[in-house]
Protein backbone atom coordinates (compact mmCIF):
# COMPACT_ATOMS: atom_id res chain seq x y z
CA UNK A 1 0.00 0.00 0.00
CA UNK A 2 2.66 2.61 0.99
CA UNK A 3 4.56 1.84 -2.57
CA UNK A 4 1.03 2.44 -4.44
CA UNK A 5 1.02 6.03 -2.56
CA UNK A 6 4.30 6.79 -2.72
CA UNK A 7 4.05 6.26 -6.81
CA UNK A 8 0.87 8.42 -6.94
CA UNK A 9 2.57 10.93 -5.27
CA UNK A 10 5.07 11.07 -7.33
CA UNK A 11 2.63 11.48 -10.71
CA UNK A 12 1.16 14.33 -8.46
CA UNK A 13 2.31 17.54 -10.37
CA UNK A 14 4.96 19.71 -8.69
CA UNK A 15 4.00 22.88 -7.52
CA UNK A 16 6.49 25.57 -8.56
CA UNK A 17 8.79 27.55 -6.45
CA UNK A 18 7.44 30.90 -6.96
CA UNK A 19 3.76 29.92 -7.21
CA UNK A 20 1.55 32.09 -5.00
CA UNK A 21 -0.72 30.24 -2.66
CA UNK A 22 -1.85 31.10 0.47
CA UNK A 23 0.29 30.00 3.91
CA UNK A 24 -1.28 28.88 6.84
CA UNK A 25 -0.96 32.60 8.26
CA UNK A 26 -3.50 34.22 5.24
CA UNK A 27 -0.91 35.88 3.53
CA UNK A 28 0.94 34.33 0.06
CA UNK A 29 3.42 31.89 -0.33
CA UNK A 30 6.19 33.10 -1.51
CA UNK A 31 6.29 36.18 0.40
CA UNK A 32 9.71 38.90 0.88
CA UNK A 33 9.39 39.91 4.39
CA UNK A 34 12.40 41.34 6.50
CA UNK A 35 14.15 40.70 10.03
CA UNK A 36 12.48 42.44 12.82
CA UNK A 37 15.56 42.25 15.63
CA UNK A 38 18.60 43.02 15.53
CA UNK A 39 20.19 39.16 16.13
CA UNK A 40 17.82 36.50 14.73
CA UNK A 41 18.59 33.03 14.64
CA UNK A 42 17.94 30.97 11.76
CA UNK A 43 17.50 27.08 12.19
CA UNK A 44 17.68 23.79 10.63
CA UNK A 45 14.27 22.51 10.74
CA UNK A 46 11.06 23.84 13.20
CA UNK A 47 12.43 23.49 16.16
CA UNK A 48 16.05 24.79 18.49
CA UNK A 49 18.82 23.63 16.11
CA UNK A 50 20.97 26.98 15.66
CA UNK A 51 22.87 27.34 12.28
CA UNK A 52 22.85 30.29 10.70
CA UNK A 53 22.83 33.71 13.01
CA UNK A 54 21.51 37.02 10.86
CA UNK A 55 23.06 40.36 12.41
CA UNK A 56 21.17 43.01 10.39
CA UNK A 57 17.87 44.24 10.90
CA UNK A 58 15.77 44.50 8.02
CA UNK A 59 17.74 42.34 5.80
CA UNK A 60 15.03 40.58 3.36
CA UNK A 61 14.40 37.22 3.11
CA UNK A 62 11.73 35.45 1.55
CA UNK A 63 9.12 32.97 2.95
CA UNK A 64 8.52 29.98 0.78
CA UNK A 65 6.94 27.71 3.48
CA UNK A 66 4.65 27.93 6.81
CA UNK A 67 4.21 25.38 9.48
CA UNK A 68 0.58 24.33 10.25
CA UNK A 69 0.84 25.60 13.78
CA UNK A 70 1.54 28.95 12.04
CA UNK A 71 4.30 30.02 14.11
CA UNK A 72 7.48 28.70 12.23
CA UNK A 73 8.85 30.63 8.05
CA UNK A 74 10.65 28.69 6.10
CA UNK A 75 13.02 31.54 4.43
CA UNK A 76 15.56 31.81 1.80
CA UNK A 77 18.05 34.46 2.18
CA UNK A 78 19.78 36.44 -0.94
CA UNK A 79 22.49 34.01 -0.67
CA UNK A 80 20.10 31.02 -1.15
CA UNK A 81 20.61 29.73 2.77
CA UNK A 82 17.27 28.02 3.72
CA UNK A 83 16.48 27.96 7.23
CA UNK A 84 13.62 27.90 9.90
CA UNK A 85 12.72 31.31 11.79
CA UNK A 86 9.95 32.06 14.40
CA UNK A 87 7.64 34.42 12.78
CA UNK A 88 8.02 36.99 16.14
CA UNK A 89 11.31 37.52 14.42
CA UNK A 90 10.09 38.99 11.20
CA UNK A 91 8.51 41.97 9.81
CA UNK A 92 6.16 42.68 6.92
CA UNK A 93 7.90 45.96 6.28
CA UNK A 94 10.05 45.29 2.58
CA UNK A 95 13.83 45.98 1.84
CA UNK A 96 16.01 44.98 -0.90
CA UNK A 97 19.68 43.67 -1.58
CA UNK A 98 21.35 45.43 -4.51
CA UNK A 99 22.53 41.85 -6.36
CA UNK A 100 24.73 44.24 -8.70
CA UNK A 101 26.04 47.40 -9.22
CA UNK A 102 23.37 50.17 -10.18
CA UNK A 103 22.70 53.70 -10.51
CA UNK A 104 20.52 55.38 -8.82
CA UNK A 105 18.31 57.88 -10.56
CA UNK A 106 15.81 60.57 -9.39
CA UNK A 107 13.02 59.14 -11.54
CA UNK A 108 12.27 55.96 -12.70
CA UNK A 109 14.27 55.89 -16.38
CA UNK A 110 17.89 56.12 -17.72
CA UNK A 111 17.39 59.49 -18.85
CA UNK A 112 16.76 60.85 -15.14
CA UNK A 113 19.56 62.58 -13.30
CA UNK A 114 21.97 60.14 -11.83
CA UNK A 115 22.28 60.00 -8.04
CA UNK A 116 24.31 57.79 -6.60
CA UNK A 117 26.35 54.27 -7.61
CA UNK A 118 24.94 51.23 -5.31
CA UNK A 119 27.28 48.78 -4.92
CA UNK A 120 26.19 44.90 -4.92
CA UNK A 121 25.69 44.03 -0.57
CA UNK A 122 23.58 47.53 0.03
CA UNK A 123 20.46 47.30 1.72
CA UNK A 124 18.24 49.86 1.01
CA UNK A 125 14.19 50.02 2.62
CA UNK A 126 12.20 49.50 -0.64
CA UNK A 127 9.53 52.15 -0.95
CA UNK A 128 7.79 51.15 -3.91
CA UNK A 129 8.13 50.12 -7.19
CA UNK A 130 6.40 49.93 -10.69
CA UNK A 131 7.05 49.52 -14.61
CA UNK A 132 10.53 47.52 -13.72
CA UNK A 133 12.07 50.36 -11.51
CA UNK A 134 12.12 50.55 -7.71
CA UNK A 135 12.22 53.40 -5.32
CA UNK A 136 14.70 52.86 -2.88
CA UNK A 137 16.20 54.85 0.30
CA UNK A 138 19.64 53.72 1.76
CA UNK A 139 21.13 54.91 4.26
CA UNK A 140 22.59 58.27 2.39
CA UNK A 141 20.15 58.11 -0.64
CA UNK A 142 16.88 58.28 -2.16
CA UNK A 143 16.23 57.39 -5.42
CA UNK A 144 14.96 54.80 -8.18
CA UNK A 145 17.16 51.34 -9.79
CA UNK A 146 15.99 48.68 -12.11
CA UNK A 147 13.93 46.14 -10.29
CA UNK A 148 16.19 43.68 -11.69
CA UNK A 149 19.28 44.71 -9.69
CA UNK A 150 17.90 44.25 -6.52
CA UNK A 151 16.89 40.61 -4.31
CA UNK A 152 13.39 41.48 -2.32
CA UNK A 153 11.93 43.37 -5.34
CA UNK A 154 10.02 40.53 -6.78
CA UNK A 155 6.78 38.83 -6.02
Amino acid sequence: MLSVITALTALMPARAENESRTGYSGYPVPRFVALKKDEVYGRAGPGLDVVVIYKKRGLPVKVIAETSDNVWRRVEDHMGRRVWINRSMLAENRHAVAMQPSILFAGPTQAALPRARIEPGVMAALEECEGGWCRIKTKDYRGWTEASTLWGAGL
